[in-house]
């Protein structure tokens, strides 16, 4: 994908095409997951290309890529306002996947500041769009709409989404997909202390993560699974995964991650009896989360420092840390955070001899929990019948499987019964087929007795043929190549005749002369480049001594036509408006290609009005380049263009009486033949002319032009 847009990354002033820039979309998207300031860049170059051609389209997914970026980094409020342009340009332009997708990264960024009603109404806009469309699209919002839920404490309805995200992924081989959707069940059954199930999900997320070689996917699966052999009280096992996830999550620069991990460190360093290394790290989280408005992961870090400080005795301190942890937890809705703040706040208080408000946090520990479990044996009920549900769609989709394998081997069976009966037909009839030809060769023998008196006199009547075509040939190139110097070498000789005129009458001054000298040079010397070229092609036609057939760009022969016939341009103020694809690489001799594309220019300007437009567009079709050259002129009948290169036609005078000799088409028809091209034209009478031609496509590692 680097290797296709690489003309554009190196020469950014030049202008792009709308299948660069959407290369240049999916290389912002493959750098994500592994590099996202590469995203980054290549979002705003997206954005800086399409803006040159005001593509609306390649606007809104630059700006998109650079909201996903900003959101990865904590800059919330940036990135809403890249996703409130992308969505603004998304839905003038009525494209619904991008309209989708900036509802669901504007729930993202509600969800991390935990305006979770906010969000889930977001991604229930963009959920029913992907029931629209995409079913990948559609997993992805079930399973945001799962992460949701799954904050608010509202485990059911979390893990309904997920399995129906989950199941999709499996339908459609999603499996980077399905290890998120794994990892996200286990969180749930970690909540609910099925600690082996948990580990289960994590596992498979983490083993399908590694084939896949996704860094931010193992960092998330070892950080759970860390986290859950903490609970289990296998802290020993737990550091290892703790470890390898905050390298990757530092690598990655993920603050969300960095500061969950950084939480699990300080726990792991409290239980294991490292209290001021507990206090470092669970002080370093809160300031990851306070820096990019992770209020989720604040209120578990004041909770956390709660803990450690009602160990320390410091309970006050435990006090304080326990109090904004049920502020925001409350805010939250976050009923197992709520529960653990009001246990710690109850043991401060005791701890500071202010009873009645210990007894009234602990009586609202006791409600809490009771809540709690209360919702835990709903969820485990829940989770037993999603996982049943689950269980089966799985064996309806293997079984889909193994019928569709079945007819597929059936087909194979098939496919090889006929391929033997087809082998036989086979074997039978070569089998006639060198009977016939032992026969054929007896007659042959037969017939070459008779044949050898003739062949001298056919050998003599064939080399007599020959030449008389090659004279002939020679005969007509000899008349084309006329008609081509008396079309074309005319007008620079008349200019030069004419310049010479005025300075013999002394019409102009010598400082106009000279001034009038370097413009005449340049057209004496085209005509003597364009001789050169014609006489070069000549005797390639005659000696047919050199190979001139190469790689080369038709951009550089457009444009160097373009140059020299500027003047010819200018006396009619014609305007060339140029579209030529970055990749237009022919293989063709240029020379005669040249001669082509110099009649097109030739015949355009002739037959175009004052202050006309020509227009000169290349583009790759089915490995050919294709050439048009059209103008806006007078046009020609639809009977006198069918006769355009089937032979010499009366020349018609220009729109200023330029004159021609007829034979230029006919001459560019066999150039272009002769190089495995097409020629063709298109006219209305009135309206214009477009001439155009295809040549094979070159190899751009074999350009030499």
């Amino acid at each position: 994908m680097k290797k296709l847009t690489l003309p554009v990354l190196k020469n950014t002033s030049k202008a792009p095409d709308t299948l660069t820039i959407s290369r240049i979309n999916k290389l912002a998207d493959e750098f994500f997951k592994s590099n996202p300031d590469s995203t980054y860049y290549y979002g705003n170059l997206e954005i800086k290309l399409s803006e040159k051609i005001n593509y609306q389209m390649g606007i809104a997914d630059g700006t998109n890529q650079l909201a996903v970026v900003n959101t990865f980094h904590g800059n919330y409020a940036t990135a809403a306002k890249n996703y409130k342009l992308a969505l603004n340009i998304y839905q003038k332009i009525n494209n619904i996947r991008g309209i989708s997708k900036c509802y669901i990264g504007l729930g993202r960024i509600q969800n991390y500041l935990g305006n979770y009603d906010n969000a889930i109404n977001l991604y229930n806009k963009a959920l029913v769009l992907s029931k629209k469309g995409n079913a990948a699209d559609l997993s992805e919002c079930y399973n945001l709409l799962g992460i949701t839920y799954d904050n608010k404490g509202d485990f059911s309805k979390a893990l309904d989404y997920y399995f129906k995200s989950l199941t999709i992924d499996i339908r459609l081989k999603n499996n980077l997909s399905a290890a998120n959707k794994y990892s996200n069940i286990g969180t749930i059954m970690q909540q609910l202390e099925l600690y082996p199930k948990a580990l289960g999900y994590y596992n498979h997320a983490l083993r399908l993560c590694e084939q896949l070689d996704n860094q931010q996917g193992i960092s998330t699966a070892c950080r759970n699974i860390g986290e859950t052999l903490i609970a289990q009280k296998d802290y020993k096992s737990a550091i290892g995964y703790l470890n390898r996830a905050s390298k990757i999550f530092n690598k990655l620069n993920d603050y969300e991650g960095t500061s969950l991990i950084y939480y699990n460190l300080g726990l792991y360093n409290y239980y294991t009896h490292h209290t001021n290394s507990a206090i470092h790290y669970l002080k370093f989280s809160l300031k990851t989360a306070k820096q990019n408005k992770i209020k989720y992961n604040r209120a578990n870090t004041y909770v956390g420092l709660a803990q450690v400080y009602n160990a320390e005795k410091d309970y006050q301190q435990a006090y304080n840390y326990a109090v904004k942890g049920q502020i925001i937890a409350t805010r939250l809705k976050s009923l197992s955070v709520m529960t653990d703040a009001a246990l710690q706040a109850s043991e401060a208080l005791a701890g500071l001899k202010r009873f009645k408000q210990a007894y009234r946090q602990h009586k609202l520990y006791s409600v809490l929990k009771s809540d709690l479990k209360h919702n835990e044996s709903i969820h485990k009920v829940m989770l037993y019948n999603l996982e049943m549900d689950f269980a089966n769609k799985q064996k309806d989709i293997i079984n889909k499987q193994y019928q569709t394998e079945s007819i597929y081997q059936k087909k194979i069976a098939r496919q090889k019964n006929q391929d033997i009966i087809y082998a036989i037909i086979i074997v039978v009839m070569a089998t006639l087929v060198v009977v016939y030809y032992n026969e054929k060769r007896k007659q042959q023998k037969i017939n070459s007795l008779l044949a050898e008196k003739n062949r001298e006199t056919i050998l003599h009547q064939e080399n007599l043929s020959i030449q008389t075509a090659k004279l002939n040939e020679l005969n007509l190139l000899k008349d084309r190549l006329i008609g081509v110097l008396a079309h074309d070498l005319r007008a620079p000789i008349s200019t030069l005749r004419g310049l010479f005129n005025l300075m013999t009458d002394d019409a102009i001054t010598s400082e106009e002369f000279i001034e009038m000298t370097p413009k005449v040079f340049s057209t004496l010397e085209h005509t003597s480049d364009f001789l050169d070229t014609l006489l070069f092609w000549i005797n390639s036609q005659v000696d047919r001594s050199e190979n001139t057939i190469k790689s080369f760009y038709i951009d550089d022969l457009i444009t160097r036509e373009l140059v020299h016939m500027e003047d010819k341009l200018k006396q009619k103020n014609i305007s060339v408006h140029v579209k030529m694809a970055t990749d237009a690489i022919a293989l063709a001799d240029p020379n005669a290609i040249r001669i082509v594309i110099h009649n097109f220019l030739t015949n355009a300007i002739k037959f175009s009005n004052r202050n006309g437009i020509i227009e000169a567009t290349s583009y790759v079709q089915d490995a050919e380049i294709m050439f048009c050259l059209k103008d806006n002129g007078v046009g020609m009948s639809d009977e006198f263009l069918n006769t355009l290169f089937k032979s010499q036609v009366n020349s018609s005078k220009g729109t200023e009486n330029e004159s021609g000799t007829g034979m230029g088409l006919m001459f560019c028809k066999d150039l272009i033949e002769k190089h495995n091209g097409k020629i063709w034209a298109k006219s209305t009478l009135g309206v214009g002319t477009e001439l155009c031609f295809s040549l094979p496509v070159g190899d751009n590692s074999e350009l030499r032009y």
